[in-house]
């Protein structure tokens, strides 16, 4: 199942978690079997680059040259060489052997077979670059990273910061939990889930956030059906949370995908207001809907649409609160999404930054006067954040800033307060804390400071 996974994200384009997560579904695999085969496909995935790095030493034919099918095999049985020592060498190579001559014919066995037999005595000594291939190209090996996107790091960040950015994206992510606040308690969640065979934690930042220990697959538990906990990070919590709803507010969630954030916002306001969700894809509207219905949340409105033409729709002026959570990179979230460092190309930020001007600019005029508006990100680029929101600013002076970190005060927590950086939030993963985030909170004058309560 796991090299039927790698195949699908290599050679068409599929997302792991989702390939992943749907190949589970369908299985009927031990509890032992389905954690084997989410090992292989996140560590894989995650060490690909170092990985082909010992294909290319080891094989006559360069890891990008080889099929789809054979070198995942290749990459499989490198990786369980190198990572998971309680697999003998004689297995590895005994069912590498035996998946390229399924996959493959009388020549991929045999190529397996003499890879695979070599990486067994070699591949631990396999030189990484020298020093005479700079620092970019070694940090790029030895942290499975494209080469473009660590000589970026290095100008921006610095060697040390890059090094740790490397490291803690070749970490497997916490999973960490929201506890339903409009529908619960994190008490009585917790005592739920643990009934159930979960152990959980209290999170760093948040009274809602629960970190989840070994235990039975979330989405089978009762606790989970029921409305009672959604997956989310503590960093994608910060949005919502800056953004600081009331019961009783009209909001709009101009990027609302599959309603992470959107539901977050509704059970912030304990289901009582608007809360209106624009995406332009109704597969991931759909997803939104099943959630809010597991949630119990019915102050949710989804509208199909492209966030730029909200300027024309009847929300012009009349939002208490607005959420732009843009597209962006992703370069915060590399160790919970480790195919997209292949996926992204550097060519694709430019595009990225003329999108989120576009729909920051478009969403503000939902705001009414003395509204909020909140930008947001998961991405760790200066372009896709600071340079963004202040570009926006020097064009409508019609917002100011608002002190993010303000905003968290009653939440029970100390702990964002190192990501303060002048009024805004924002961190990477090599800090220690939460996924990488930035969050900056806008306010548009011209009315009385407060956002007053909505119509509904």
């Amino acid at each position: 199942m796991a090299l039927r996974v790698l195949h699908a994200v290599d050679a068409d384009g599929a997302y792991a978690n989702l390939a992943l997560d749907k190949a589970l579904e369908v299985s009927r695999l031990t509890r032992a079997d389905r954690a084997l085969a989410t090992e292989l496909v996140y560590g894989v995935t995650r060490w690909r680059g170092r990985l082909d790095h010992v294909i290319d030493h080891l094989s006559t034919t360069p890891a990008a040259e080889l099929g789809p099918w054979i070198r995942n095999i290749l990459r499989m049985g490198v990786y369980q060489l190198l990572h998971l020592d309680r697999i003998p060498a004689h297995a590895v190579v005994s069912e590498g052997v035996a998946l390229a001559r399924e996959f493959g014919h009388r020549g991929t066995a045999a190529l397996a077979n003499a890879v695979l037999r070599r990486a067994v005595a070699e591949a631990r000594r396999v030189p990484l670059p020298g020093p005479e291939a700079g620092d970019a190209r070694r940090l790029a090996v030895e942290g499975s990273h494209p080469e473009w996107l660590v000589a970026r790091w290095l100008e921006q960040f610095g060697s040390e910061d890059t090094e740790r950015l490397c490291r803690v994206d070749n970490e497997p992510a916490p999973l960490t939990l929201r506890v339903n606040l409009s529908r619960t308690t994190p008490a009585e969640a917790a005592a739920a889930l643990a009934r159930e065979g979960l152990r959980t934690v209290p999170g760093r930042l948040f009274p809602e956030a629960l970190v989840a220990g070994e235990g039975p697959p979330l989405r089978g538990l009762e606790a989970y059906r029921c409305g009672m906990v959604s997956v989310q990070d503590e960093g994608a919590m910060v949005a919502s949370r800056v953004l600081a709803p009331e019961p009783g507010w009209l909001v709009v969630d101009a990027c609302a995908g599959a309603g992470g954030k959107t539901t977050h916002l509704a059970e912030l306001m304990r289901n009582r207001g608007r809360v209106v969700a624009v995406d332009p894809y109704g597969h991931k509207l759909r997803l939104l809907e099943g959630a809010a219905r597991r949630l119990g949340l019915g102050i949710i409105e989804t509208r199909r649409a492209d966030a730029r033409t909200l300027p024309t729709s009847e929300l012009a002026g009349r939002a208490d609160a607005v959420l732009v959570d843009a597209p962006c990179s992703g370069l915060g979230v590399l160790r919970r999404r480790p195919d997209l460092r292949w996926r992204l190309k550097e060519e694709d930020l430019p595009r990225l930054v003329k999108l989120q001007k576009e729909l920051l600019r478009a969403a503000s005029a939902c705001v009414r006067p003395g509204g909020v508006l909140v930008y947001s990100t998961c991405t760790i680029e200066r372009s896709e954040n600071q340079e963004v929101v202040e570009g926006f600013l020097a064009e409508s002076r019609e917002f100011t800033w608002d002190d993010a970190a303000e905003r968290l005060a009653g939440c029970g927590t100390g702990g964002l307060t190192a990501f303060s950086e002048g009024p805004y939030l924002t961190s990477g993963p090599q800090s220690g804390g939460p996924d990488g985030f930035f969050v900056a909170r806008l306010v548009r004058t011209g009315g009385s400071g407060r956002p007053r309560a909505a119509d509904v």
